[in-house]
């Protein structure tokens, strides 16, 4: 960006009002929009709006660390720009002009110049062009004026000043505000906890519900004339039962259908290489209110497996007191 803004036109002139609105004008619009949505956190982000989905809302603590990263990236851009514009006035000679279809006038220039560079006009005068330079500078398209354009380069002090005000120092006053917000911003309410603690109070959760210590365990010859289903896995036969296949609206179908007359026995069929989730266990408990006896049978692969596989499945036996079929 800092490159192609000083590359010369065909005429001449580096074109100073595109250089200004690029390198200063639009960043500090957008450093001033962010500050303003920064702290707006009770607000969905702004594109999470087009997903219709206004409910979402990022954590404060990380969007805060998102907020930092995007001033920072932006800073970097601008440090570039800054850089790339002080190695060219060293070994280049630049010379600005400006021109505009709509303002001719170039007191009106000169009005604008004045409001621009008001923030540094007492401790830095030499930033703040004067009515020669502006004059002197202007170019007209039809009839260029090549007359007087030795002072064409006395623009890069207002240049300068308007790099640091309006391009680097916001950022530098929003990755400060966002650090110090970080430093004491406290932990919302309700914040998940690391994984290691949430498996941790999960697993003594389920120690404490269970009502029975040990597993129970029974042989196949016991469960022979037992209401077989597959869940998560095709049945050997039509006639076997099996659910998390195929649609969700039938499945419920096809269960209520089952416990509306609730055999005495069921005998659960999984493949170890599942995983146990809630909804089966939603369906146990059902079960287990309709006075069901109900087993645990694994569907061993021919190929190895991994054995913690067998032991998550044994802990969802016994949280839910179904007897382990050997």
């Amino acid at each position: 960006m800092g490159l192609a803004g000083l590359r010369y036109t065909p005429d001449g002139r580096i074109n100073l009002m595109l250089i200004w609105l690029v390198w200063c004008g639009l960043p500090f619009i957008g450093a001033c929009i962010s500050g303003v949505m920064m702290f707006r956190r009770h607000q969905p982000p702004w594109l999470v709006r087009f997903a219709k989905l206004p409910g979402w809302q990022v954590d404060h603590q990380f969007q805060l660390r998102l907020w930092l990263k995007l001033h920072q990236l932006w800073y970097l851009v601008g440090l570039g720009i800054l850089l790339a514009f002080l190695t060219l006035l060293l070994f280049t000679d630049l010379a600005f002009g400006w021109s505009s279809t709509l303002i001719s006038d170039p007191e009106r220039i000169h009005s604008i110049v004045s409001l621009i560079s008001f923030h540094w006009q007492a401790y830095w005068p030499a930033a703040v062009p004067d009515s020669a330079l502006i004059e002197s500078t202007r170019f007209v398209r039809i009839a260029p004026n090549a007359e007087n354009i030795s002072n064409a380069g006395d623009w890069w002090p207002f240049i300068l000043a308007s790099l640091l005000i309006y391009n680097l120092l916001p950022r530098c006053l929003l990755i400060s505000v966002c650090l110090l917000q970080i430093k004491h911003a406290k932990p919302p309410k309700g914040t998940f906890a690391p994984i290691a603690t949430a498996s941790d109070t999960l697993s003594a959760a389920v120690d404490e519900d269970q009502q029975d210590d040990k597993l129970q365990y029974e042989p196949m010859s016991l469960w022979q004339n037992a209401t077989s289903v597959y869940w998560e896995s095709p049945a050997v036969s039509a006639d076997e039962i099996q659910f998390g296949v195929a649609d969700w609206q039938e499945d419920q179908h096809q269960w209520q259908a089952l416990i509306s007359k609730p055999p005495k026995q069921l005998l659960w069929k999984v493949d170890v290489r599942r995983s146990p989730i809630a909804e089966l266990g939603d369906k146990i408990q059902q079960a287990n209110h309709k006075g069901i006896k109900q087993a645990l049978f694994l569907i061993e692969p021919e190929t190895a497996y991994p054995p913690h596989l067998v032991l998550s499945w044994q802990a969802f036996a016994k949280q839910h007191q179904l007897i382990w079929i050997q």
